[in-house]
């Protein structure tokens, strides 16, 4: 089996796990969900596994307008931006492209 082959069949096995022991522990916060989804886009390989990852619907919707409305430091105070932020490489056309995102109803977006 090719290494590539073999990376990508694991990290799959990686994300299935880590989904298995999510929905065993307690419900996990938005903030831990979004951080896990983005870490996970960072692997082009599994980019459209990606969505099992986020088990609250709402926790989709807050991400989309974290990336809709991104956090731009102010230019004469250099006011940083919160921790919470979603990394500005997400972007929203990417994520439009993801199974979980099409057809996402939200109600304030």
């Amino acid at each position: 089996m090719a290494p590539a082959k073999l990376a990508t069949i694991l990290l799959v096995a990686v994300v299935a796990g880590a989904f298995a022991f999510a929905s065993t522990s307690a419900a996990q916060s938005c903030a831990e969900q979004i951080k896990y989804f983005t870490n996970c886009l960072a692997r082009d390989e599994i980019r459209q596994q990606c969505c099992v990852v986020i088990e609250n619907v709402s926790c989709l919707c807050q991400l989309k307008r974290a990336v809709a409305v991104p956090c731009i430091p102010h230019r004469r105070h250099g006011h940083r931006c919160p921790v919470n932020v979603v990394p500005p490489a997400v972007q929203m056309a990417e994520l439009q492209r993801l199974p979980c995102f099409k057809g996402l109803k939200c109600l304030r977006a």
